[in-house]
């Protein structure tokens, strides 16, 4: 984790604007406050309201201490990734064997999507360590509700897809032993951290921020660019071309579907089997204390069924959270490598459980031998595509954080020239990424009438203030041709990456 930040990183997701700037906020005054706000607002922060506070919330005490926000994310994400791995790897470890969760560590930090997620400042790496946490509660102290609950909520507040560990949790007491009150009443426990801490600040949103909408709901259509892009994205993990861009591997999609296939049987084999050894295992098993060598392999064949269990009850509630939020929150929401990540955490986990119970249980060599093979020709070919990904981010830095943006002559005569002018752009992240100021929004696009223009323009004279207009356009704001015509702004400068527009003099 530290090794893929390093200068010019951590890559600069537009989101990290967010995080970033919220925390330190907090360490500053303990309020949840970011470095923008739209063009008309009379202050250039405004409450953070869009994002959940669990991250900035970590961000802030590296922040409190001294460290600039970038590598207080690099500290925070490096801590949060030691937990996923840690955790995985003694779950495994117990379920199947220590061998097979240092393979699993490994093969998950040869993924692009572990790469993609933990090379930029994202609330994700600390998401999958309550991801983590919540599965090994459940695992481990199956009947504690508030021991999963509480890493559950404790997610919630990092991404608002953690709903879904809490509806888990709340499932996964259910389904406990026990009579239906027992049952109810475990469940009801586990929901409490998240309604307190969820409870909690939507109140202080409401209060701050008004109560105005995060998303917009209703039903958004046209599922089928999504879906197509989720089988990308599994085909990318499943078969892993360093030269996909260039010369990429001729029908790839089949050679997915078709080792996917191979790979289900197997896990299906090794599942079932791992299934029947629960259940047999189950009446005989005593105490922990002065257990035999049967009653712990007894012992471990209950925990590999519990946690593969609890890991497909996770996935199945996050995959219908997002997709549920894609259908009626946001169309906007990819399934890419990002998004997914936590998916394929959890999918990983289980196909270690349950190839190393094939494996064990097969006497058929040369199948093993294929299997070995095609395992060490999917390592060989995810680590190349993430060494390739990994050295590009380390030579030309990532997201915001890339060259062009480190050298951008906009921000270069901003900095110089414009010190002291109240700001507005269309990419408020990058001023502030690289300037270390709050700026305004552009009026947005769909609201671009002549009469908000004209009130923009006004706007931007009265309080003397620069339009900072990169020409890589968002989509999401008034272009900036449009801008450039507006009456009472004229442009001040014009460099390689942008223009800046001021206000006319007044007769």
């Amino acid at each position: 984790m530290f090794a893929i930040t390093a200068a010019p990183g951590p890559g600069l997701d537009p989101d990290a604007l967010q995080y970033m700037g919220a925390a330190e906020s907090v360490a500053a005054h303990a309020t949840y406050r970011v470095p923008k706000a739209t063009w008309s607002n009379p202050d250039s922060m405004e409450a953070l309201a869009h994002f959940p506070p669990g991250y900035p919330t970590a961000l802030a005490l590296p922040v409190r201490l001294g460290m600039a926000p970038p590598q207080a994310a690099r500290v925070v994400q490096a801590t949060a990734a030691f937990a996923t791995i840690v955790t995985l790897v003694l779950l495994v470890g117990a379920a199947a064997s220590t061998l097979t969760a240092v393979f699993l560590a490994i093969a998950l930090f040869s993924m692009t999507s572990m790469h993609e997620v933990h090379v930029s400042v994202l609330s994700e790496p600390l998401y999958l360590a309550c991801v983590a946490l919540t599965l090994a509660a459940m695992v481990r102290a199956p009947d504690k509700p508030l021991r999963s609950g509480i890493p559950a909520a404790l997610g919630a507040m990092t991404r608002y897809a953690g709903a879904s560990l809490v509806g888990a949790a709340v499932l996964w007491q259910l389904r406990q032993r026990g009579s239906a009150l027992t049952r109810v009443r475990r469940a009801a426990l586990s929901v409490v951290p998240a309604l307190l801490l969820q409870g909690t600040w939507v109140i202080r949103t409401r209060l701050v921020a008004g109560p105005g909408e995060i998303r917009k709901f209703a039903f958004y259509g046209d599922m089928k660019p999504t879906i197509e892009e989720g089988f990308a994205t599994l085909t990318a993990w499943i078969i892993p071309d360093l030269n996909a861009y260039d010369d990429p591997i001729p029908h790839r999609g089949l050679l997915a579907l078709a080792a996917a296939v191979v790979l289900m049987t197997l896990v299906g084999i090794g599942t079932w089997r791992i299934a029947r050894a629960a259940r047999a295992a189950e009446p005989r098993v005593g105490s922990f204390v002065g257990r035999s060598a049967l009653e712990r392999d007894d012992l471990r064949a209950l925990m590999a069924w519990r946690l593969v269990t609890a890991c497909l009850l996770l996935l199945v509630c996050y995959l219908g959270i997002v997709l549920v939020s894609r259908m009626f929150a946001d169309p906007a929401i990819p399934l890419d490598q990002r998004i997914l990540s936590p998916a394929l955490l959890l999918l990983m986990t289980i196909l270690a459980v349950g190839l190393a119970r094939w494996w064990n249980g097969t006497r058929l060599h040369v199948a093993r031998a294929g299997a070995a093979l095609g395992l060490l020709a999917w390592w060989l070919g995810s680590a190349a595509a993430t060494i390739s990904q990994a050295r590009y981010a380390l030579q030309y830095g990532s997201d915001f954080a890339g060259q062009q943006w480190r050298e951008s002559q906009l921000l270069r005569w901003a900095r110089e020239a414009g010190r002291h002018a109240p700001l507005y752009t269309n990419w408020p992240s990058v001023v502030y990424f690289h300037l270390h100021r709050a700026s305004r929004e552009l009026p947005l696009k769909i609201d671009s009438d002549s009469i908000t223009l004209a009130a923009f323009a006004d706007t931007v004279r009265a309080r003397k203030g620069l339009v900072l207009l990169f020409y890589v356009e968002t989509g999401e704001f008034v272009p900036s041709g449009e801008l450039e015509k507006l009456a009472g702004l004229r442009e001040v400068a014009r460099v390689s990456d942008g223009v800046v527009l001021g206000p006319e003099p007044r007769n």
